[in-house]
């Protein structure tokens, strides 16, 4: 026998219903072309970049931020909240996508196809994901309070319901 294979420490085993949704999710876009996983720019779970550019961050089991352009976020917001799955923010271009369902993972490989398209119209450079924000704005806090620990930890945003 030859030399003992390296394992690839982002490899997703196990059979595939054992599996987390964003787990299923991974495998199944590692499989695109194009597509270069990594460690994401907020440090926090998996990252997947086109051309460069970070358009994925998958930070649990169950959420992951998807970087989509502004246009498309305006013209659909309404029908992503409703989804129940997707939580946006005015003027941002990364929507969190709660993982909780299949329904939900087929919803986020459906939409990174159009976070591809979006790396090749965007011209402005990419903010950091919601994670990231959420977690430096925890720390900005708490450096304001002057050393105390913030009285409670800062909200999860959901998406709004509009009548």
């Amino acid at each position: 026998m030859g030399k003992a294979e390296a394992r690839d420490p982002e490899a997703v085993t196990g059979p595939p219903k054992s599996r987390s949704t964003a787990e299923r999710v991974a495998a199944q876009l590692t499989a695109w072309p194009g597509l270069a996983t990594g460690r994401p720019s907020c440090g926090v779970g998996r990252g997947f970049a086109f051309r460069g550019t970070q358009i994925l961050h998958l930070h649990t089991g169950d959420e992951a931020d998807l970087r989509l352009t502004r246009p498309f976020i305006d013209r659909l917001d309404q029908v992503l909240a409703e989804s129940g799955q997707i939580a946006i923010r005015p003027g941002d271009d990364w929507v969190t996508v709660h993982l909780d369902t299949d329904t939900a993972g087929s919803l986020l490989i459906s939409l990174m196809s159009l976070a591809i398209q979006g790396v090749e119209e965007r011209a402005t450079p990419a903010r950091p994901c919601t994670w990231e924000r959420a977690r430096r704005d925890e720390r900005t806090l708490a450096a304001g309070s002057a050393g105390r620990s913030l009285p409670r930890p800062l909200r999860r945003l959901r998406p709004l319901r509009q009548r």
